[in-house]
């Protein structure tokens, strides 16, 4: 009996412990993250190591892609929810439906809470993934590991759809993109306005962990590309 309330004791120090240390670990770690963004805004955070040909060359890709689908990408997806939505027109087609599968195509979602955002995610910035999701840029980074992961979007002329409004977002906002039951979350640090051969931003180094999206810009008649640029948190 002894050596239980003896164990107990412990066990009931180490939870005592552990419950007066979390908020410091957890000061700790923000204050960590707001210094790393800090220095990243100050110092502007230094992308030096070019994208690889591959990346290039789908960024690049983006122009005539966005030029040609950006003014019909709405008419699209309506027609494609309004199909989705009908309902079966009697009991035989009901029991006859084939139920829903997964698209293997799908490899993870991108969450921007402030602009009411989720998107599924796709691999590579093709045409018809673009008229779907969100679309990992082939050649970059990926997720969760040291570089730059590239995420190309449709802006959508109408209030809400795709990239939209993604111009709202500013310094210190969240994106959250979950990928193989992981979840990553990133801090913007930096937005900006460039030329649509301006391949820079996707540049990488030897140390940070950084997201970048991608989508036209402005709305019609797309001329340049907005970017966000967004630091993983720790």
């Amino acid at each position: 009996m002894s050596k239980m309330k003896k164990w107990l004791s412990t066990l009931l120090i180490i939870v005592g412990i552990c419950i007066i240390a979390f908020p410091t670990y957890d000061k700790i770690r923000i204050n960590r993250l707001n210094q790393r963004l800090l220095e990243a805004f100050d110092n502007e955070l230094e992308l030096n190591e070019e994208a690889p040909p591959l990346a290039e060359s789908d960024y690049l890709g983006l122009q005539a892609i966005y030029e040609n689908n950006d003014a019909t990408i709405e008419s699209t997806t309506t027609e494609s929810a309004n199909s989705e939505s009908t309902e079966p027109t009697d009991a035989t087609e009901e029991t006859t439906a084939k139920p829903k599968t997964v698209d293997k195509s799908v490899i993870g979602k991108i969450k921007i809470s402030k602009i009411d955002l989720i998107m599924p995610i796709l691999m590579g910035a093709t045409e018809k993934n673009l008229n779907r999701g969100a679309t990992v840029i082939n050649g970059t980074s990926d997720f969760g590991v040291i570089g730059n992961v590239g995420i190309a979007g449709h802006r959508g002329r109408s209030y809400g759809i795709f990239f939209n409004r993604l111009d709202e977002i500013e310094q210190g906002d969240v994106i959250e993109v979950t990928t193989n039951k992981t979840v990553y979350k990133y801090t913007v640090y930096e937005t900006l306005i460039v030329e649509p051969t301006d391949v820079s931003v996707l540049y990488r180094n030897d140390k940070d962990k950084i997201l970048t999206l991608v989508t036209c810009d402005p709305v019609k008649n797309p001329t340049h590309r907005l970017i966000i640029h967004a630091l993983q948190n720790p």
